[in-house]
This record gives structure tokens, sequence and C-alpha cells, in this order.
């Protein structure tokens, strides 16, 4: 049977009366699934659903903006229109709320200090599709919940919603057993508390290669790219008073083309010495925001060649195929967004040693925020770099993880922190001149772990007699390179690439940035890449095609398929960050109920110490015996929602039916970013836990007096079905597994625009296996297959399907299968 619940662009909840006077279903719109520039957030808590969305009062740009979203009005007539939202007694939280053409007026202008729903008025709806929009209207950080629309125009919408605790595992919010961001964290920080300090040079000098062949690993980069021709242009230059500059495009590997500007001083001895210049995520201006070129003037005002480059995503190369969530596709790969960018500045440095000006013994690096992170991930792996300044990035892995937040992918390298802590990357520097600058008040990147890393790096430096050439300033400030540090900077590159002075900083003066756009340090003067340029997208799935080349020869023979399935299943398995210890899975009822003739247990389900996920166990209330059993997995979809219609609704009336919510999902959302991120530092992708959740809830449902273990079946929608699909793979044995709406293969993860979860993140992946050879390992499991979907998140046509999944195909029909693989 098909699945016919499918949540529209935004995700809406219709919510069941009990009442018998409630003629009507209100709807129920999370905001945090509206489209738009506003924060997704989860730190208030008292939140609905998964989250909320906070409008940022400092960004103009987002402060006026609205979040979009839509409702589907199923029956005509009027309808009351609620919001819940967040007021303070501290700030201006007031909204608005447009419903179709009418704007009502602004909610939320008490000082409640909590979250609360407010009638914003009525409105006539016809039945079909209305625009929903949440409006900034106030000064402060607007925090927008829900709305619901409603015919029942004396409801009240707490009521409402109390009758929906009885469907909830964690009615008075999420605990931390069931937290999987504090279980990653947490799993993180044992692995780091791991790290000792060495205590003899010889100890270090056998620690060191280790270290060093671990990051260049982790940033994707082992084996080394080769190094192509750069085939290094000259668009432009442009004379200034005390210097030139030559706009520079260079191909960091064959038609990948970065921009970049050189700066060369005037009045200055031949050679002369140069750094590298990294910006961070300064995404319209890169190399040319003004607090960059201000930091690339200082040096250059000291006499010192500057070259400054865009990285992926910003300045010049914010373009289609750029942007840095790429970094999700990019790990599938092998690759990372790191990585491209240290590959970038190694041939930056590749150039540099092409130009007459520039003593090749005197060579820096300087950063900072994301260009502090490559100094700090760069210099350790290229011994030209005799001097790096880091700002705004170092800090431990430790607090930056506990206490830094949300991070873009740049920073977060596969299983990192089961191999190294920050204090020894620098480390693999000495005896190399290194200055680390950050704002004392920089929430990202907390300033403890940026005080206990230079100490502990300065151990390291002393094991070779070199303590002094690593050095911490911070200012009294934020997160930026702000003047402070830039002044800093500027002192130390004077103290150990030119020889003067003790590294006092230089005031900054005698110089201005310019406009950003000005064509005079734009390398394209008409905006455009040369025909034929390569993207981080076209890289990542030509490395993709070459990797699935290598597994996607389908077996001749039975034989043949059975002594590699084997094999393969533990190299998934690795890929998967590991198999978990066994751990005997144990459910916690914390309601059952009769609901239309089935009966309900609402669970929460521990699948290893310290984490447990919450799950629906619906079955008719007259069976006896051991019964078949079915795990739904939705997708991201309301459990609640689903054994309310649907296939897990109509299923369940014949059967027992568990509707599961792995980690990360339902009532356990976190921000995705956040979650699936850190997961990845830990090594163990977020897919993969979910992975194990689902296996352990089988093995769960097996346990059970009322049901048959042998029969169990996994139907999984969408990213649940590439769940499903793993779960049969590497564990067969299931009855059954439907699948509908799945991603054909990895390579349809790679594209621009990416509408499929990031979540299905798995680093290094296409390096093992594709998803027609998982599907192909499930064999000969009953498989049913409806819809697979490719770029866009678009199905495939029937001949197309077929074509993507002909390996499963022939490995199916080794078995004489071939009839229970549908597509459709």
């Amino acid at each position: 049977m098909k699945n016919t619940f499918h949540r529209a662009i935004v995700a809406f909840i219709l919510l069941v009366l009990t009442s018998p006077a409630a003629f009507a279903e209100p709807i129920l719109l999370e905001v945090e699934d509206f489209k738009g520039p506003w924060n997704r957030q989860s730190n208030i808590p008292g939140f609905l659903g998964k989250g909320f969305c906070t409008s940022n009062a400092k960004d103009p740009k987002v402060a006026a903006s609205t979040m979009d979203g839509r409702a589907d009005i199923g029956v005509t007539g009027v309808y009351a229109v609620w919001t819940r939202g967040y007021s303070s007694k501290n700030s201006d939280r007031a909204y608005q709320l447009r419903v179709g053409e009418t704007t009502f007026p602004p909610t939320h202008t008490n000082s409640l200090d909590a979250w609360s729903w407010e009638k914003a008025g009525e409105i006539a709806l016809a039945a079909g599709a209305v625009n929903v929009s949440v409006i900034d209207v106030g000064e402060g950080f607007e925090s927008v919940d829900a709305i619901m629309l409603t015919r029942d125009l004396a409801i009240d919408p707490d009521a409402v919603l109390g009758a929906l605790r009885d469907w909830l595992v964690y009615p008075d919010g999420l605990p931390e057993g069931a937290d999987a961001l504090r279980f990653n964290i947490e799993a993180s920080r044992k692995a780091l508390a791991l790290r000792t300090d060495p205590k003899t040079a010889a100890e270090w000098e056998a620690r060191a290669p280790k270290v060093k062949a671990a990051l260049q690993k982790g940033l994707g980069l082992s084996p080394w790219p080769e190094k192509t021709p750069l085939n290094a242009t000259i668009t432009g230059r442009a004379e200034r008073d005390f210097y030139f500059v030559e706009n520079l495009v260079f191909e960091s590997r064959p038609n990948f083309y970065v921009t970049a500007n050189v700066y060369v001083p005037k009045n200055v001895t031949f050679p002369a010495p140069a750094v590298v210049v990294v910006p961070g995520h300064a995404m319209d201006d890169g190399k040319n925001y003004g607090l960059y070129q201000m930091g690339e003037l200082g040096m250059v005002k000291e006499g010192i060649i500057v070259l400054a480059y865009d990285p992926i995503g910003q300045g010049e190369r914010k373009l289609p195929g750029f942007k840095h969530d790429l970094g999700y596709g990019s790990l599938l790969v092998g690759q990372t967004n790191e990585g491209y960018i240290v590959w970038d500045t190694i041939r930056a440095i590749d150039y540099l040693t092409t130009r007459e000006e520039v003593d090749v013994n005197r060579l820096g690096l300087a950063g900072n925020s994301g260009g502090g992170e490559n100094v700090f991930y760069t210099m350790p792996l290229d011994d030209r770099i005799k001097v790096g300044t880091s700002f705004s990035f170092v800090c431990s892995y430790d607090l930056w993880l506990a206490e830094g937040g949300n991070h873009c992918i740049c920073n977060h390298l596969p299983g990192i922190v089961h191999e190294m802590e920050e204090f020894e990357i620098i480390g693999l520097n000495a005896p190399r001149a290194f200055l680390a600058g950050n704002g004392s008040e920089d929430k990202i990147f907390p300033v403890a772990g940026h005080r206990e890393t230079i100490q502990r790096a300065k151990n390291i430096y002393g094991l070779v007699a070199s303590e002094d050439r690593v050095e911490s300033v911070l200012a009294p400030l934020g997160h930026g390179w702000s003047q402070p540090l830039r002044e800093a900077g500027w002192g130390w590159m004077n103290r150990w690439l030119l020889g003067k002075g003790e590294g006092v900083p230089i005031p900054e003066e005698g110089f201005k940035a310019e406009d950003p756009k000005s064509k005079d340090i734009l390398c394209f003067k008409d905006g455009k890449m040369p025909k034929g340029a390569e993207t981080v997208v076209t890289l990542n799935r030509k490395r993709a095609d070459t990797l699935i080349a290598q597994y996607n020869t389908p077996p001749a023979t039975k034989a043949e398929w059975e002594a590699r399935a084997p094999q393969w299943r533990d190299e998934v398995w690795e890929v998967l960050g590991g198999k978990p210890e066994a751990f005997t899975p144990a459910a916690r009822v914390v309601n059952t109920f009769e609901h239309e003739g089935l009966h309900i247990e609402v669970l929460a389900i521990t699948v290893e110490s310290g984490m447990e996920v919450g799950a629906l166990f619906a079955q008719p209330m007259k069976l006896n015996g051991a019964q078949p059993a079915i795990i739904f997995l939705g997708g991201h979809d309301d459990k609640r929602l689903a054994i309310l219609s649907g296939y897990a609704a109509e299923a369940a009336k014949q059967g027992p039916v568990l509707i599961l919510d792995p980690r990360g999902t339902g009532e356990s959302s976190k921000h995705e970013n956040h979650l699936t991120s850190d997961s990845i530092v830990l090594g163990r992708p977020l897919f993969a836990q979910q992975l194990w959740d689902l296996l352990q809830a089988s093995r769960y449902l097996a346990s059970r007096n009322d049901i048959d273990g042998e029969k169990i079946a996994l139907h999984g929608v969408k990213s649940g079905g590439l769940l499903a699909l793993y779960a049969a793979a590497l564990e067969p044995g299931f009855a059954k597994v439907e699948v509908s709406n799945v991603l054909a293969s990895y390579r349809y993860f790679l594209e621009d625009e990416q509408p499929q979860p990031i979540s299905l993140c798995v680093p290094n992946v296409l390096t093992c296996i594709d998803i027609p050879q998982v599907a192909a390992l499930a064999a000969p499991t009953r498989l049913r297959v409806e819809g697979l979907v490719g770029y866009g998140n678009e199905c495939l046509a029937p001949e197309g399907g077929a074509s993507e999944w002909a390996f499963v195909a022939t490995v199916y029909g080794l078995y004489g299968e071939t009839g229970l693989l549908k597509r459709d």
C-alpha cells in the first residue's frame, strides 16, 4: 500500500479534538518549518514541536524580513487565527501575521517573559492552500513558535494542546537522556579527555607524525592531491601610494579557479617576505571585506608582500556550486570544506614561490575566524610557512563543542576528537612562530579553551626549546579581527619575518580600506568565471563517479555475492563509525490509552547507555498470541499524525505497529546542522546513530511476548526509507522492507540546492558503498520500492530508477526474487 501521508512544504499538524462540541480540526503550523532568514532555535524552554524561529534584530536585513509558510484549508469558513510567541519585559518582541492578503495587528506587545497564545483576528478562508507569513515589527528579537487556524471561534489553544499530552513521550520537555546533542558532546569530551600532554621530547617526536597523518586524512587530503599547473593569470593591476595590487587568478586544481589579490609594497628591497591572508566568513566580499583589507594593508605597509584570496563560497567565488553547505556533500566523497580551502592555501604558497620578488624562506600565513581556522590547519602541514597568526579561532575542541554552539560544517573534521586536541595541532608547528589571538568575550570560541590550548602548546614548544615562539593575545572584545588583534599580528610578523622589534603591536595608521566592489580589486571584471570552470559540486560528482565505478559491477554468481557480502557489511559498519557494543534495549512505558479501537503505548526505548528514543506502539485491542509487527519510520514526520492517517494508521488496524522517532527527530529534534556536524567530529554520524536506534527498536519488539520476532517488517519514507534499507542490509532477517521516495544514489545528494536532510551525511560513505549496493545487501529479504528520487528530490522515471538500481535487480535475481523488487 502506498503511503498517502506527505508533509507539505510547510509541515503542519492536524490536531484531532476529542470534544463532541468540536466540529473542525484546527491546523497547527510550526514556524520553524517556514522558509526565511530567521534563526531556528531551541534554547527557550516551553516551545512546541522541534523549536521556534527568532529574528535577528541586529541585522536590519533580517529584522525587516518575513518567515513564509502555507496552510491547507480543508473546509471553507471563518477561521480564528492564533499565534504562540515569546514576549519579554526587556525588549519589544511584537510581530504580526499575514494570512492570504490580510495583515493582522501586531501581537505579543506585552512583557510576560513567557510563551503565550494570542488571537490575531478572524478571517474568511476558502478551501485550498493559503499563504501564511510572520512579519517582524518589534525592535527586539521576535521569537515565534506556532500558528493555529480554527473554525471553532471560541477555542482555547492551550486546552487543545493539553489533549495531545497523552501522545507525547516527553510532555514536560526533552530530558538529558533523550538529548542526542548532549550525547554527542559528552562522548566527544570523553574522547578528548584522553589526549594527554607529552612529557618528553622523545614522546612528542614519536606522537607528532601520527597526529600529522591523522590531520591530513581528516581534511580529506590523504593522499595529497596532484600539484597540477597553476596556470596563473594576472587580470589587472592598480597603483596606490605605497603599493601596487595585481588581480590574480590561478587553478588550485584543474579548472578550479581561485581569485586573489597580490599586494606588493613599493620602496622595499626584494626578495621580500610574503604572507597569504585567508579571510573568514565574509561571504559577500571575501578577500575585499573592509576589515580584511585593513589586516592585509597593515602588513604591506611594513614591507611584506600579501596574497589574499577568496575561499570557496566567498567574494568572487560566491557562486552556484561553491556554497559552504556543500561541505556535507564533500564529506560523502572523502573530502571536506576545510580540506578544499587548505589546498587552495598550499597552492597560493606554490604561486608565491614563483615570483622573483618573494623570499621563499620568509613565508607567513594569517587569517581570522574561518581564515584563522585555515591558518590553524594549514601551517602544520606545510613546513614552508615560517610564521602564522590565527585570530578568532583557537580554542580547545573540548570547550568549543561544550560551549561554542552551532558552527559551519567547515569546522568539523570526521572523527577528529579521537585523534587529537587543538594543542597538539599547534605543537606540530614547533619551533616555527605561531600567534593566536581571540576576543576575551568571544562566545563562539570560549576564552578559557583558548588559554588552556596555548599553555599546552607552549609545553610542547618548550620540549624543543622554543617556548617564546608560540604566544597568545587577547582583546577585550567579541568575535572578529578587531584592531588590537590586527596590530598584534603585524608586530608578530615584523618580529619573525622582518627581524624587526620584539613583537610589539604596530599602530594602525596611514591607510584605509577601499570599496570592496572596486574593479581595481576584482579579478573577474565581468563577474564571470571562465567557461568550463569546476565547482565544488562538479568536483564532488566526478569523484563520486570514480568511486562508484570501483564497486558498481554486479556479481556474476550467487557464490561470488555471498563471499563478498559479509566483508562488505563489515566495511559499511566501519564507515559508519563502528558497530556499537551489544546492549539489551529496554522500554519505559510512559502512557497507555485507547484510540478508535487501538491500544496505544507511549514508549521511551533505551537503545544504549545514556540514550533513549521515543516511540508509539499501536495494535488492535482484541489480538491474541504473538503477532507480526511493522516498524514505521516516517522521515521527520510527527508520529502522532502517523497513527491518525496514512500507512501506519491503516497497518495498525491489522496488527502491531511501532512508530519510531530515531534520535534527533520528532520530539527529540535539535538544530539539524548542530546535531549532525557534532556527530561528525565524534566519528559516529547521526545517520549511523539513528540506524542503531532502529536496530535496537527491532530487538525490543522481538523481545515482547505479543510479537513474533521472526516476522518484523520495516516501512520507511524518505530518510526513514534509507534507514530501513541499511538495517536490512546490515542485519538480514527482517520479514519485509518497504520504502518510498528514497534517495536512488548518493550522487543525487551532490547538488547546489540540497533538498535532502543533511542528517543523511555519512563521511567517506562513497569510498565504500552507494545506496543500490546497500539495497542489494538486503537480499534475499523481500523488498518493495515505491519511488526513487534524484536531483531536486524529484521522483525518477521508471526507466531511470531501473537503470540506477540495476545492481539491486541483478543481486535479487541471483535469489530468484526479481518479482519482489517493485519500482513505480
